[in-house]
């Protein structure tokens, strides 16, 4: 051994073994970290991935996604439920200027296309899509419509619309840039179920980002629209602190939420509009034909609160049938004072719920509907930081406020603002207290909730923070400067 050892010294070989061995580490470092070069199509890793967290932990939102199982020739089935098995995918070969995140059949009305959920570089095309059927492999023509709300930065939500005959029954697609396409890591197509819908209303949200992790106000939230009729919650997880994430696992494990991957490929705010909400939002409302008669488009931070009703498919119920209800939005300023009645409701009574729900009443939660009813004297016009509720059959393309696109001739209802009015928390924003200053009122309208609100959100918060008994508080407001 001696001697090889002496014929290794004296060899030039020696001289390049150092870089040799820093190129290797490199180029294994790019491998295994650089996200762009990994795969959308990971069914395997995630089933398995799935499958370790559910024996491991205590359930988290990634272990709640549904996962497609997949039939002999390789192909995954079309996705019987809400959720996907995956998440955002780089087009091959638009050098990051192409991405998607779902598929749909669409041939509502005078439609027949399959509709892909995208985000684009601004002014980029696509011209062709490859289409998977049972027997066949096929390129069809694509057009790119931009969605309205873009803001002027650099990538935009948009739908590649692939063009296929009427008989197609496709099961995947994906759009073309350059070259041929893996079937492996195609899109499924997400075909909307025929039949009564299983529930009334959907609620739709932004993604969730930044660690959000007010875990009381979401319970609120949750629990709010559940008594106004809500039978499901879609929401696109970013980025969760561990209290919100403890609360969409509880609600998961009961069936009224949904939690789908939402690994933004783009920067947000710099190079997309908020998380890329509309992509969401249009994603949302997508998922929701076939299954609910209506969807809400809605932020955490916002109630659709009925004036005379008990529900909001009672309101629209009364208005008749229109693709969408537009609820115009008022301010409720988080700077003001909370609202004394709230002890009366809770304590002020001998038989009152207060001590039984919350123990003493320092420990009550505190929730934006009940402690927040000081409002603007006007609200804002249709279309100006309004909300809305659609019946997802009939609408195209869904805004922040309005809707832009319908699937036939436009039938919007403007609510009056005597049957409902969308209630903002948040704090001025334009930062400082001016906001303070606009005329206002006392509104205790969401009150009428206010005991079953109490009830729920004890109940829940107990159940999803054991050791704690209650929800965590709610954060400090933050600055207004």
């Amino acid at each position: 051994m001696r001697w090889l050892w002496r014929l290794w010294l004296r060899s030039s070989f020696t001289k390049f073994f150092p870089f040799l061995v820093v190129t290797v580490v490199c180029v294994h470092q790019i491998l295994t970290h650089d996200p762009w070069l990994h795969s959308r199509d990971r069914s395997d890793e995630v089933v398995q991935e799935v499958e370790t967290q559910r024996e491991e932990s205590q359930g988290t939102v990634a272990a709640a996604v549904v996962v497609s199982t997949r039939p002999p020739d390789g192909l995954p089935l079309p996705e019987p439920s809400l959720s996907s098995p995956s998440d955002w995918m780089e087009v091959a070969g638009s050098s990051k200027e192409v991405f998607v995140y779902s598929a749909y059949l669409d041939r509502r009305g005078h439609l027949n296309v399959i509709r892909v959920m995208a985000i684009i570089r601004k002014r980029k095309k696509v011209n062709e899509c490859q289409v998977w059927s049972k027997n066949s492999t096929q390129r069809f023509p694509a057009k790119t419509r931009v969605i309205h709300e873009n803001w002027n930065l650099p990538y935009t939500a948009a739908f590649i619309l692939c063009e296929i005959p009427a008989t197609l029954e496709p099961t995947h697609a994906m759009p073309i840039l350059n070259g041929e396409v893996d079937r492996s890591s195609s899109l499924s197509v997400r075909v909307f179920p025929k039949g009564p819908p299983v529930g009334n209303l959907s609620v739709c949200v932004k993604p969730f980002h930044y660690e959000f992790n007010r875990a009381v106000w979401l319970v609120e939230f949750i629990e709010f629209y559940r008594l106004l009729g809500t039978d499901q919650f879609i929401f696109y997880n970013h980025t969760v602190g561990p209290d919100v994430q403890e609360v969409l696992t509880f609600y998961q494990n009961l069936g009224i939420v949904t939690v789908l991957p939402w690994a933004l490929p783009v920067t947000s705010q710099k190079q997309i509009r908020t998380e890329g909400i509309f992509t969401a939002l249009n994603d949302c409302n997508l998922r929701s034909v076939g299954r609910y008669s209506l969807a809400a488009m809605v932020d955490v931070d916002e109630f659709l609160v009925p004036r005379k009703h008990n529900s909001l498919p009672e309101v629209v119920q009364s208005l008749g049938e229109y693709d969408a209800y537009i609820f115009q939005n008022v301010f409720f300023y988080l700077y003001w004072e909370n609202d004394t009645a709230v002890h009366d409701a809770l304590y002020g009574r001998e038989d009152a719920l207060g001590p039984g729900l919350f123990g003493e009443e320092a420990l009550v939660p505190y929730l934006l509907t009940a402690y927040k009813t000081r409002r603007l004297n006007t609200p804002h016009k249709p279309g100006q930081r309004s909300k809305y509720i659609v019946r997802p059959e009939r609408v195209v393309e869904v805004g922040n406020h309005v809707v832009w696109e319908h699937v036939d001739a436009k039938k919007v209802k403007n609510v009056p603002i005597d049957l409902g009015l969308s209630h903002h928390y948040r704090i001025c924003e334009f930062g400082g207290f001016d906001c303070l200053k606009q005329p206002n009122q006392v509104d205790r309208q969401a009150h009428k909730w206010l005991l079953p609100l109490a009830k729920k959100v004890a109940s829940s918060c107990s159940k999803i923070f054991p050791s704690l008994g209650r929800c965590p508080e709610a954060p400090p407001l933050g600055s207004p400067w």
